[in-house]
């Protein structure tokens, strides 16, 4: 029996504030206040004073003013220049939003259900494949396996690696079921009913378009092929909108990911 997924809404934390955003705000706001003082006249002022004035305005800052600067600046003595402020450079798309991955919940070819915010902790590569697909679903999901194998034991237990389908009509658990076990996967394929699955597809981008064709369901999909890697914290980080997957290239992407949550 199909189950259709559970409507969940992931509660999103409150973004820290961001210490380079402040510091530059504070800059600013100094500027204005030590700038818009209007210039001394010095029509009426003795030569001493000009003199004294001179040698005052080398300090436009007052000290308890420079000592509120340096508390900002100590945080980012070890970011500055260094590699914590550098973007890794990855291999696939980035993925430029900041937004979390949309939720949901499906049934698992083991009829049990599969929650992405349960995974919440570990990296998890998201694909979509569904089983009559004969020319990139296969490829994808070869190279995704190829990927899973090459990881250690401890970067296993950080990694979780599941599929969707993108044929919830023919794909029952038992379909997928004997599909895996044919090839020897064992990481989760997910169904459940239509209702349940394409609004999860077109959340993802993957857009099938049906078409009528001569194979026995009568049916066939064209459709894009995102695989998204998630970071722990549940935002997508890189999309691989390819079939043919670079194994170790996706490799690489995965372990920045993962090193980086």
């Amino acid at each position: 029996q199909r189950v259709t997924a559970k409507q969940e809404k992931w509660s999103q934390p409150e973004r820290p504030a961001n210490i380079v955003e402040q510091w530059k705000s504070t800059i600013s706001r100094l500027t204005v206040q030590t700038t818009a003082r209007p210039a001394p006249n010095t029509t009426d002022m003795s030569e001493a004073e000009q003199k004294s004035n001179r040698k005052c305005g080398k300090m436009r800052i007052p000290k308890v003013i420079l000592s509120a600067l340096l508390l900002l600046l100590v945080p980012l003595s070890g970011c500055i220049g260094g590699s914590e402020v550098e973007e890794p450079t990855f291999h696939g798309t980035k993925w430029m939003g900041t937004e979390y991955a949309p939720l949901f919940t499906l049934e698992s070819m083991d009829e049990n259900l599969w929650s992405l915010e349960e995974q919440r902790g570990k990296t998890v590569i998201l694909a979509f494949t569904y089983t009559r697909c004969y020319n990139t679903c296969p490829v994808i999901s070869a190279s995704l396996d190829m990927v899973y194998e090459s990881l250690n034991t401890s970067e296993r237990e950080n990694v979780s690696l599941v599929s969707v389908t993108i044929d919830p009509w023919h794909d029952s658990p038992s379909q997928l079921r004997n599909w895996t076990t044919d090839r020897g996967y064992d990481w989760p394929h997910l169904t459940g009913h239509p209702d349940a699955v394409l609004p999860v597809l077109e959340t993802y981008g993957v857009g099938p378009i049906n078409f009528d064709d001569d194979s026995e369901e009568g049916y066939g999909f064209s459709h894009t092929q995102p695989t998204y890697i998630i970071d722990a914290e549940g935002r997508p980080k890189v999309v691989w909108s390819d079939a043919e997957i670079p194994v170790d290239l996706f490799l690489q992407d995965l372990r920045i990911v993962l090193n980086r949550s």
